[in-house]
């Protein structure tokens, strides 16, 4: 048997090991990732969708945290603590998110570099990214209504942080999000009993180091433009260019990496 099949059934029977081989690592994740190019439309879009609507509990969860703790010096560390809790909702759901598929995905295309494969990646991304900002913007317009109108005030305040910086600078602060969550992504298979607590911990690295998400942020953005605190045109400015660095830092930097660091053993 080849070391190429080898590597291959391992990674399908996803072998109940506390460490696997970062060749092992890329070819559960390029399966996944597999697995993912060739689902229905349908099923991706209804699964992205719903992952938008859930990363309205970070902005939730975010407000909550700043109505109680105020101004208090130590009030940005605690306010990140609710950054993580659409990303936990979404990784127990199994949930499509755009951040992930940017690894996930790419994967199986640097393995299998066809055009079928890249215009699957494309029908993928195209259909992800559309539900999960469909969801976005409709969870943030729906917490604008069904809050209270202090904890609505503390969410738009937890949001504000995102105002701080031009399109470059968002361009910049995008590319470590899309790096960690590539990373996260990587990290899973080897963690059988961790993965929420390793969602956790990336995502609030994200958060309290004010790396702007694509997700996260057009709730963010929804919820200020709701607020009065920008106009559709600021907040596409925010979106667009986060958009880029997110997918640049997940696709480009950290899949890029992953693959280099194995493409020697597994072609």
């Amino acid at each position: 048997m080849s070391k190429k099949t080898d590597h291959e059934l391992r990674a399908k029977r996803l072998a109940a090991r506390s460490e696997i081989a970062s060749k092992t690592l890329y070819s559960v994740i390029a399966e996944t990732g597999k697995e993912e190019l060739l689902r229905p439309s349908s099923s991706l879009l209804y699964s992205a969708l719903t992952a938008g609507l859930a990363m309205g509990a970070s902005v939730l969860l975010m407000g909550a945290i700043e109505k109680a703790v105020g101004d208090a010096s130590w009030s940005s560390l605690a306010i990140a603590v609710g950054y993580p809790a659409g990303f936990l909702l979404i990784a127990m759901a199994r949930m499509q998110l755009f951040t992930e598929n940017t690894l996930t995905a790419v994967l199986p295309v640097t393995k299998n570099r066809r055009w079928r494969s890249v215009r699957l990646l494309g029908r993928l991304w195209a259909i992800v990214l559309f539900g999960n900002l469909v969801g976005a913007v409709a969870i943030g317009a729906v917490l604008s209504h069904v809050t209270e109108p202090d904890l609505f005030e503390a969410m738009v305040s937890a949001s504000s942080h995102i105002t701080h910086r031009d399109a470059l600078g968002n361009f910049i602060s995008a590319l470590p999000a899309g790096f960690l969550i590539g990373l996260m992504a990587w990290s899973l298979p080897g963690l059988p009993y961790e993965k929420l607590g390793a969602v956790f911990i990336v995502t609030y690295l994200v958060g309290a180091g004010g790396f702007p998400h694509i997700v996260a942020g057009t709730v963010e953005t929804t919820v200020l433009i709701v607020a009065g605190v920008w106009g559709a045109g600021e907040g596409l400015a925010f979106i667009l260019p986060v958009l880029v660095g997110n997918t640049l830092g997940g696709a480009a930097l950290f899949a890029g990496l992953a693959y280099g660091q194995v493409h020697e053993e597994i072609d």
